[in-house]
């Protein structure tokens, strides 16, 4: 879901997108593309031509974004920006999210149908799937996986027990899930972390293995150098048309767009708008996917963070003048909101987010500094990456009585170690991603007290209380109206800071074929070819 990863968006085909939670939509599409900068769009950038034969042979070079140092589902984020489509390469997802159905369909498994009530779900598995090892993919390995996923403490392992009551091998091939309320997009965990099926001879040596039924098995990784994946002969949809896939990080956006132009990568992950304007002009291909609150600042509400004051994060908030933060960090080019959901979003709120208003924001800080706060916060980022932001809102938040030290680490593997290990931060620049057919998941694993994806640690009885009802919602207008309400109790406890949306754009070029787009920017190869 996590995790989870958005654009920036004109002519935006906005369709009738529910919010991962109960029933349908009909409600009209939002027509006002906000200003958003021309030439992104939701889907494919470029319509890919897929027509001919595969060729076969090759080696596909992929530029990420960060370093997946370890392919377990339970240990690193399951979406596009952090290792999610290299683990989906060796494990393969349950089902993946289909772009032009708007649902989410077989693609692992051979069917997944509800009861009439939806609050019941069987999986049907396909016959003879095996594993990397031989092992076979059965009903009982998926279950193991389940239980493995929720003991070892997965990313989307609170929302998993949330959702989902009990889950049971009813026969070899099928799985039974039984719901704790309904529930229409039950699909979306089956499509991202719980939905990469861990074979149970990844845990028996010292180390992790990763073992998985996927088109790719791991070959070799080398730390901050690349992580190799060979084609699987058996794989249960056919030997894969590429030979392997060879992915290799570069922190610095300028440099992944630099090996895109010369050939070095064939494919890349892309995120900040100005570079993604310069690749539109270049005429890249690729998929990118909206969201809201892709770019924002993730704080920490533990005891001694200075931003565990909901006063200091208030202030925060009325801080932020986002026009100059786009100016200044992103060309003017960037889509920018301090709501929670951005102004492309089809869930138009009529409840603002909190004004820039610095005369409030230092109220609030000299509030605090009477109860003994010394007026200091740190902001963490990533080295070059970061720094235009941090030093902009050092400038910002000294027009209101804070100051602000900069900390800047080596490389997002770093970053992520300071936010999910460490816990060693004030207010970091984060991206939430959340799509808006997957908003009450979203929201559920990044701010629910009881959510281990809530990274922040925010702990708000009343938001919670907001999120789960958000769940239970039925039709679009009592989504919209639990909508209105979370925005309302965010302004009261401002859990996350908004920024705005980035576009989250797998690029490539017209040689590039048949790679298939799934939820949260993961791209399935089983089908990949390369001319």
């Amino acid at each position: 879901m996590g995790r989870r990863t958005s654009t920036l968006v004109a002519g935006l085909v906005v369709a009738s997108l529910t919010l991962a939670g109960c029933g349908g939509s009909d409600t009209e599409e939002k027509k006002d593309d906000g200003g958003a900068a021309p030439g992104f769009a939701n889907g494919f950038v470029v319509e890919p031509d897929d027509s001919g034969e595969p060729t076969r042979g090759g080696q596909l070079e992929v530029v990420t974004y960060s370093e997946a140092r370890v392919l377990d589902p339970v240990q690193t984020i399951a979406n596009g920006s952090s290792g999610g489509t290299e683990m989906a390469a060796v494990y393969d997802l349950l089902v993946r999210y289909d772009q032009d159905s708007e649902t989410y369909v077989p693609q692992l498994a051979e069917a997944l149908e509800p009861n009439e009530a939806q609050d019941e779900w069987t999986l049907t598995l396909r016959d003879g799937v095996t594993f990397s090892d031989g092992t076979p993919l059965d009903a009982d390995a998926v279950v193991w996986s389940l239980d493995r996923y929720v003991e070892k403490g997965g990313g989307q392992a609170s929302f998993l027990t949330h959702a989902v009551r009990r889950w049971t091998a009813v026969d070899a091939r099928t799985v039974r899930f039984e719901l704790s309320s309904p529930w229409s997009d039950f699909g979306y965990l089956l499509s991202t972390g719980p939905g990469m099926i861990v074979a149970k001879g990844s845990d028996q040596g010292e180390a992790f293995t990763p073992i998985g039924a996927g088109p790719y098995e791991q070959e070799r990784y080398t730390p901050q150098e690349e992580l190799l994946l060979t084609a699987r002969e058996d794989y249960w949809g056919g030997a894969p048309a590429l030979e392997s896939l060879r992915f290799f990080p570069i922190s610095a956006e300028s440099g992944r767009l630099d090996v895109l132009r010369n050939g070095e990568a064939d494919m890349g992950y892309l995120r900040e708008a100005p570079t993604a304007q310069e690749a539109l002009e270049d005429g890249l291909g690729g998929f990118m996917e909206i969201g809201s609150i892709s770019r924002g600042l993730l704080l920490n509400h533990r005891e001694g963070s200075a931003t565990a004051d909901g006063r200091i994060r208030q202030a925060l908030m009325h801080a932020l003048d986002v026009d100059v933060i786009n100016q200044r960090t992103a060309e003017g080019k960037g889509l920018v909101s301090t709501g929670i959901l951005n102004e492309l979003s089809r869930w138009d709120l009529e409840t603002e987010p909190l004004a820039h208003d610095v005369e409030a924001a230092k109220e609030l800080v000299e509030a605090a500094k009477a109860d003994g706060f010394d007026g200091t916060i740190s902001f963490k980022g990533v080295a070059k990456v970061s720094e235009a932001m941090g030093v902009t809102l050092q400038g910002l938040l000294s027009d209101i009585g804070l100051e602000v030290s900069l900390d800047y680490v080596p490389s997002v593997t770093d970053l992520v170690n300071d936010i999910y290990v460490t816990r060693d931060f004030d207010m970091v620049i984060w991206s939430f991603g959340m799509p808006d057919r997957a908003v009450y998941p979203e929201l559920y694993e990044k701010v629910h007290s009881s959510a281990r994806g809530n990274s922040g640690g925010s702990a708000d009885p009343e938001l919670d209380r907001l999120i789960e009802e958000l769940g239970a919602a039925t039709t679009p207008e009592e989504q919209q109206e639990v909508l209105e309400q979370i925005q309302a109790q965010w302004n009261e406890t401002v859990p996350y800071a908004p920024l705005g949306a980035t576009p989250e754009w797998n690029a490539w070029g017209e040689d590039v074929h048949g790679i298939v787009p799934s939820i949260d920017s993961i791209m399935l190869f089983d089908g990949a070819w390369k001319d």
